[in-house]
């Protein structure tokens, strides 16, 4: 090679708006604490560090508008707070409890410790912001931020009304907007899902590139001539990146991926799994009797036996020699291609809570990645927005169908437990559309824009991904239908107050306080243009 090959990692941040202000401690609410610290907290810190050493490394970091919204919440930061405080209740009482071997007292130390640093950086270092970090990062040019659907709508299953996807698209631009004082110009399509025409919405609602599963481009028409390993453009001006399939595998696979090995940190045996209700009765939500806690005692071992105990530092070893092996990895690949006016291009995308929550080992994968890449003159970490500038785009194409996951073609979100969901998705979206574009026809009433606007808020949120990904599926499924419900009632009991039916001033104002985010929700985002 006579020039480094350019490699691009990007995280996609994102959890369901999870929000309960009428439960002063609610389960499903850990799911935003939880990937705080094991993820948000860890890779923030790593960043940080990365940018004072003066590294040279950057990554694309996609960041979700519900996402946004639950950080921005001072409800859910003293929540979050109050969940550290109950965490680091549980571990001290660990540290004192006679029944514990001293090998399993050794690694609540060592969660101790470590809770007691993230704590400290938190609120000392960030003052509870975490937003304002993310903005520094992307400040002093270590990280590119993007963005993805309002609240992570998968849109091939909603193109049958074009206004939900609309909606979902702008409403996520004015959202980034008001948060970090500019537009985005990157959109991660959530779960990597594309239709051919999405390219028209995506451009009309001011992005630049999206990101497709390898296929999307292997099977474009005509094929790039650079496979994935090149940005392309559309008709619509559009441009996309592709996922590169060697570095999925070698994170994602469930038999040979890093996360598998044997020395590290086993996910599903946890301590709030024993059956100690005594011990963990003050830590978890009144009425739940096991849940996790991140106090996980084994690592991975092999199998589904015995599981051998945690060894923190023999975990981090193992993490840094995956770490050089993926550089390795994409050495071998740009060796193998050969363009003669652009440095190939290797994307590699990964959920954010990848990296800490699943997989604990996952930061200092990172930061030992980080200090790899340093040391490789042949691989360079870019941004996607800095090699689009610098090389621009490859060529022409029209993608595929495509999208990440079982089979990858919307398999994982439609299925047969789950197609009554975009039925009731389908036709709240065209009530709704009729009802803006009715506005013009209405007395001009405050109540009337609250009502439209949290109808909207409704809608939206019954179009997550996330809930048709878990109805039918171990662990959250009772959980996510009975969201997705609830948001389809409230919005049925909205629209229905707008034409005519009654809601008393104390349940709008509950409602509202329930699902508080997109406070400058644009109505005309929903209806015809100029219709509003």
């Amino acid at each position: 090679m006579t020039a480094p090959g350019h490699l691009a990692l990007l995280l996609h941040a994102h959890l369901p708006f999870v929000r309960h202000p009428e439960h002063p401690r609610h389960l499903e609410e850990h799911w935003l604490f939880e990937a705080v610290t094991d993820a948000y907290l860890p890779l923030l810190g790593l960043l940080r560090e990365a940018a004072e050493r003066r590294s040279g490394f950057r990554l694309t970091l996609s960041l979700s508008p519900t996402l946004l919204c639950m950080l921005a919440d001072p409800l859910l930061a003293g929540r979050y707070r109050d969940y550290l405080d109950r965490l680091g209740r549980l571990a001290e009482r660990l540290t004192k409890d006679s029944r514990s071997d001293p090998g399993r007292r050794s690694l609540v130390r060592f969660y101790r410790r470590r809770l007691e640093r993230l704590r400290a950086f938190y609120l000392d270092e960030l003052g509870g912001d975490l937003i304002a970090a993310f903005a520094e990062l992307e400040k002093n040019g270590t990280v590119e931020l993007m963005t993805t659907a309002a609240t992570h709508g998968y849109l091939p299953l909603l193109r049958s009304r074009p206004m939900a996807v609309r909606a979902q698209l702008r409403v996520a631009r004015d959202h980034f907007h008001a948060t970090f004082g500019h537009a985005p110009d990157g959109l991660w399509l959530p779960e990597c899902g594309y239709y051919p025409g999405l390219e028209r919405e995506v451009a009309q609602a001011g992005y630049r590139y999206i990101v497709l599963d390898a296929h999307g481009l292997q099977q474009a028409s005509p094929r790039p001539r650079h496979g994935v390993y090149a940005p392309l453009a559309t008709k619509a001006a559009v441009v996309v990146f592709g996922r590169d399939p060697d570095s999925a595998r070698e994170i994602w696979c469930p038999t040979t991926g890093y996360p598998g090995h044997p020395l590290y940190r086993e996910y599903h045996r946890d301590l709030g799994y024993e059956g100690d209700s005594d011990l963990l009765e003050n830590f978890l939500p009144p009425g739940v009797e096991a849940a996790p806690t991140g106090l996980k005692f084994h690592r991975v071992t092999g199998g589904t036996g015995t599981k051998a105990p945690y060894e923190p530092a023999a975990a981090r070893a193992q993490a840094e020699r995956d770490a050089r092996r993926f550089v390795a990895a994409r050495r071998r690949r740009f060796g193998s291609l050969s363009f003669a006016t652009r440095p190939p291009l290797i994307v590699a995308p990964y959920d954010a809570e990848l990296f800490g929550h699943w997989w604990f080992e996952g930061p200092a994968f990172i930061d030992a990645l980080i200090r790899c890449l340093d040391q490789a003159w042949d691989v360079q970490p870019v941004t996607l927005g800095e090699h689009l500038r610098l090389f621009g785009t490859a060529g022409k194409i029209h993608p595929a169908t495509s999208s990440w996951g079982e089979r990858g073609y919307n398999g994982t979100w439609l299925r047969p437990d789950t197609g009554w969901v975009y039925l009731h998705l389908h036709q709240a979206a065209g009530e709704f559309e009729e009802l803006v574009n009715e506005r013009k026809r209405m007395p001009e009433r405050d109540r009337t824009s609250r009502l439209l606007r949290q109808a909207a808020r409704s809608l939206l949120l019954a179009q997550s991904s996330d809930w048709t990904f878990h109805l039918g599926r171990n662990g959250g499924s009772a959980y996510c239908e009975s969201r997705l419900r609830d948001q389809l009632a409230r919005f049925r009991l909205l629209t229905g107050a707008v034409r005519g039916g009654r809601i008393r001033d104390e349940q709008l104002t509950a409602l509202e306080r329930m699902d508080n985010l997109f406070p400058d929700l644009d109505l005309r985002h929903f209806g015809q243009s100029g219709c509003v």
